[in-house]
C-alpha cells in the first residue's frame, strides 16, 4: 500500500529509476508509473519488505521483474509489460 508520506515526498522530489529492462533513466513523481521507453511497470516503495512482497506476486504470475534500491532509501520494482491477447483466444 502506498502511503501519503511517499506521495508527498515524490511530489516534492522526484525519484530517479533506471529501467532494469531497457536501461532508460526515468524520473517518477508518483509511486507508480511506466518506463517512457519500453512501457515496463515501475512501482516505488518505502520499505524493502513491501517491495519484496510485490516482486514475489509479480514473479508468481510468470512475469519478469526486478527489485532495485534507489538513492534516498526507496525501492523500485520494475516489471515487464503485460500484453493482453484478443478476447476468446
Amino acid at each position: 500500500m502506498t502511503s501519503d508520506a511517499l506521495k508527498a515526498r515524490l511530489a516534492r522530489e522526484r525519484a530517479q529509476v533506471e529501467c532494469a529492462i531497457c536501461r532508460h533513466r526515468q524520473w517518477l513523481a508518483a509511486p507508480q508509473g511506466r518506463c517512457d521507453q519500453c512501457g515496463s511497470e515501475i512501482a516505488l516503495f518505502e520499505d524493502r519488505e513491501a517491495a519484496d512482497r510485490a516482486l514475489e506476486e509479480i514473479t508468481a504470475e510468470g512475469r519478469v521483474a526486478f527489485l532495485r534500491e534507489l538513492a534516498g532509501g526507496l525501492y523500485a520494482v520494475i516489471a515487464n509489460r503485460v500484453f493482453r491477447g484478443k478476447a476468446g483466444s
